[in-house]
């Protein structure tokens, strides 16, 4: 659906805009376009979600996934766990649905996802594989700890910064996560990350059985009776089960919790770019 001339558009809800224009394609769908505009340090990733059908029935009424997204990233940064640098937001709406919403990150030169990176990797880089796991791991605990549920946390949402044997990882996409304001580390609701990241039976193809172990002993700091624990919970969470947990979590915390957060919070209004 193209936007008429009654659609609504919102500024940049920064104090500047930073680069403009045509980039460098990175990837296009039917619903996100990401490009790359500008270079060198001045560079941006934009990414721009297109609603239609069904999809755009869905945003009455709601944030942008723009708008809750650079408010994730920047929460994910207020507690210190590397992320894209979230720049600025816009959205084009169109009587109360959001017809087309934009977001714009700091370009980080030399990052891959790693999903990509595992399967450059192959099975054979035990030492950088084990490394990679680890660091997911603790990514992961870290958001918990400061009270960030993800909700897609798959590895194709992780930057790899750099010699993949460093393994320093960034989060990079969290429209549908939710900053809950305490710790969720270890509980019945960060089992939805935990399946998602590492042992739901599509993990298999990123993580092998040893990976995924050493995966959650990092997440718990090797505290084996958390472990075994969570292992409980999660070993045999059946797919089908688990996407019915995580629509529910994500309806209350990202759709409805949030967004009576962030009205009640919301002090300045929107500056246009000058």
């Amino acid at each position: 659906m193209n936007a008429t001339a009654s659609a609504s558009v919102t500024s940049p809800r920064e104090l500047h805009q930073p680069a403009t224009g045509a980039g460098r394609l990175l990837k296009q769908e039917a619903a996100t376009t990401v490009e790359v505009v500008g270079s060198g340090e001045d560079a941006i990733v934009r990414k721009t979600y297109h609603n239609q059908g069904v999809r755009l029935l869905q945003t009455f009424g709601r944030r942008s996934r723009a708008a809750r997204e650079f408010a994730n990233l920047r929460a994910i940064e207020q507690i210190g766990v590397p992320c894209t640098e979230a720049l600025w937001w816009s959205e084009r709406r169109r009587v109360g649905f959001v017809v087309e919403s934009t977001l714009a990150t700091r370009f980080l030169p030399g990052s891959r996802p790693l999903k990509d990176v595992l399967a450059t990797l192959g099975r054979e880089a035990h030492r950088s594989r084990a490394a990679l796991a680890k660091a997911m791991g603790e990514l992961v605990a870290d958001l918990h700890r400061g009270g960030f549920l993800w909700c897609t946390p798959m590895p194709r949402n992780v930057l790899v910064l750099g010699d993949p044997e460093q393994a320093r990882l960034a989060v990079c996409d969290t429209p549908a996560g939710a900053d809950l304001g305490r710790s969720l580390h270890g509980t019945t609701l960060a089992c939805i990350d935990l399946f998602d990241a590492a042992f739901s039976p599509s993990r298999a193809a990123d993580f092998s059985r040893v990976e995924r172990l050493r995966w959650l002993r990092s997440y718990c700091a090797g505290d084996r009776a958390q472990m075994r624990s969570l292992w409980q919970k999660i070993a045999h969470r059946r797919v089908l089960h688990h996407d019915l947990r995580r629509g529910l979590a994500m309806l209350w915390h990202t759709y409805i919790l949030s967004a009576l957060r962030h009205r009640r919070n919301r002090r300045v209004k929107p500056t246009s770019p000058a």
